[in-house]
């Protein structure tokens, strides 16, 4: 796939906030809340601290047979989609900021808005996958329409050659 050059930071900085989403989601779970919620929350940590941005940055250059253009956009999508449902259940889940006085409620506040800022962040790269998944079918199209083009004019003399020996 094309990779642009803002792509590259992006995927640092996912990486980067996936970590502080594992990091105080681990400590929540240990101090504070022990939830349904909260545990999907550890799991999107680990999802967009580990998995994700490993498989979307290391797979299209190392193995790119695992990187088919579909695959990138719907991993990207799927996961931020994970990250907003996330977002708007831990945001339902927040007290309000005055009752919010010890650092666990603290740092769940940290967790919401890190969480909206690493969905922002797959809503942009997901957008680049999906141009770029689109220009790359584009291309697929156009090449073997040139080949399928290519073959029929190879093969018209030889139907007409074929006639005109008979």
């Amino acid at each position: 796939m094309a990779r642009t050059g803002w792509v590259t930071p992006i995927r640092l900085c996912q990486v980067l906030l996936g970590i502080a989403i594992f990091a105080l989601i681990i400590y929540t779970l240990a101090v504070y809340k022990f939830d349904s919620v909260t545990k999907f929350m550890l799991f999107l940590g680990i999802w967009t601290g580990f998995i994700a941005p490993s498989y979307l940055g290391l797979a299209p250059v190392h193995f790119p047979r695992l990187a088919h253009y579909l695959v990138i956009p719907v991993v990207e999508i799927s996961t931020f989609i994970m990250l907003l449902v996330g977002l708007i259940l831990k945001g339902v889940d927040l007290p309000p900021a005055s009752e919010c006085k010890f650092a666990a409620c603290e740092a769940t506040q940290a967790v919401v808005v890190i969480t909206a800022v690493e969905c922002v962040l797959f809503l942009a790269t997901s957008v680049q996958s999906i141009i770029d998944a689109r220009q790359l079918h584009d291309k697929t199209v156009a090449k073997e329409q040139i080949v399928q083009t290519a073959a029929a004019r190879e093969g018209a003399p030889e139907t007409t050659q074929a006639t005109e020996t008979v």
